[in-house]
Order: structure tokens, then sequence, then C-alpha cells
């Protein structure tokens, strides 16, 4: 059973979403990231060949790749969305699958200090667990930057 969550962020930018048929797994995330989250693409396997997601977001930021091992999944997505230049955005994303932690992404405006467990954490806390399944896609809205984040969430 596939279940849409979110999204969690602002309203600015446009609706993206994908269509999750045949869709098993993300192989690899790219997060561009500076003092925001610019955006996010990440690779699939859907009926067994890979396929790349358009990028929810702009095109600024330094680029992270996250590649997961072929037993590896994702199960939480978590973060903090806050104003920057004046729009509601994705601030900072942490990726947690079944065997680590990816992250976080994305920078303190004032200090320019990468945001951590015990640093400066700006915005509100969101967080997408999927406790019972595995995430294996992404819908947002973006523009400029990453506004908002919600996952697919695939529950056998």
């Amino acid at each position: 059973m596939l279940i849409k969550m979110g999204p969690c962020g602002g309203s600015g930018g446009s609706q993206r979403d994908m269509n999750m048929t045949g869709v098993t797994r993300i192989v690899k995330i790219v997060v561009r990231s500076g003092r925001t989250i610019d955006a996010v693409s990440f690779s699939y396997e859907r009926s067994g060949e890979l396929e790349w997601s358009p990028q929810l977001g702009g095109s600024g930021g330094s680029i992270n790749e996250i590649n997961f091992a072929r037993n590896e999944y994702l199960t939480s997505v978590m973060g903090y969305y806050g104003y920057y230049k004046k729009c509601l955005v994705v601030r900072s994303l942490t990726f947690v699958s079944n065997l680590q932690t990816y992250g976080p992404y994305g920078r303190v405006d004032s200090n320019l200090q990468t945001y951590g467990p015990y640093g400066c954490q700006d915005g509100i806390l969101f967080a997408l667990p999927s406790t019972s399944g595995k995430i294996i896609g992404f819908h947002a809205r973006s523009g400029v930057y990453l506004d908002a984040i919600g996952t697919y969430v695939w529950i056998d």
C-alpha cells in the first residue's frame, strides 16, 4: 500500500508530484544546499530500471550526493523549515536509512554554521517517519528553493 505524507514547509513554488507506479526503492539522493535547501533530486528503481526525478528546486548551493547500498532503504526524513529571504522554505534536511543517518544539510543564515544535533537550528522542526514502511519517493513544492517536501511510503 502506498501512502503520501506531507508536505512540510511553505506554500510557495509549484506543486511537484510524480507517478509512483512500479517504484520499489530510492537509489541515490542529490541535495543542493547552502544557507537553505536549494533543491533535491533522486534516482529510483522502477520495474527494474533506474530513472531520475526532476530537480525539485533551484540550481544554487553546493551538491551533496547520497548513494544507498542495495540492502539500504530510507526510513525517515526530518528537518527544519523557516524564512529565508522572506520566503518560507525548507532550511535543513536529514535523511535516515535502515543503516545510517545522512546530513543534516543546510546552514544557518546568520553565522553560516552547519546544522547539527548540537548546533543552532532555525525554524520549525518537522519529521516524516515511516515506522513500518520504506520511503520510495518524494513530492514537493518548489521554485527557486525547496519550499516544502513530502514523502511516498510503501508499506508491505
